[in-house]
């Protein structure tokens, strides 16, 4: 017998989440990926770092989802005008996600039912400012701004 499931972190978490800052930038990349993959001007890389189990029961389980989301901007000679955009980019992130925590998606399961989660409580716990990886550091003028991101799940009927 084959277990229905959903592919809940990505359906119901990083593929809207995704979406979201689609919506709300129409410039630069958005991606979902655990390093830097691109070298633009402006991007948002999305990552999902943990998933914790808060709540089991027989029928389901309670768990929060732990995201990173780091905006990117690259400039080679930045002065007070360029860190001035900067910090507007990243609060403007940190508000959208604040104005997004809740939030519903609907998707079908491997049995083909279709289910609804919502995003419930959905906070940002820190944001970082030019704490960069070595990678990122290798990349000539890049600016981060990386938002730590939870949200718990729960079924809506």
């Amino acid at each position: 017998m084959a277990i229905a499931y959903t592919n809940i972190f990505w359906n119901f978490v990083l593929d809207p989440l995704r979406d979201l800052l689609i919506s709300e930038y129409n410039y630069g990349k958005i991606y979902i990926a655990p390093s830097i993959l691109h070298q633009d001007p402006f991007s948002i890389r999305i990552w999902g770092n943990t998933v914790d189990t808060l709540e089991y029961t027989k029928e389901s389980a309670l768990r929060q989802h732990n995201i990173e989301v780091a905006l990117y901007m690259i400039e080679d000679n930045p002065g007070e005008a360029f860190y001035k955009q900067f910090f507007n980019d990243g609060e403007r992130l940190y508000h959208l996600l604040f104005e997004n925590k809740t939030n519903s998606t609907t998707s079908t399961n491997s049995a083909g039912t279709s289910i609804t989660r919502k995003w419930l409580g959905g906070v940002v716990d820190t944001m970082t400012i030019n704490e960069l990886t070595e990678e990122e550091g290798a990349v000539k003028g890049l600016n981060a701004i990386k938002c730590d991101f939870n949200c718990k799940l729960v079924s809506i009927e």
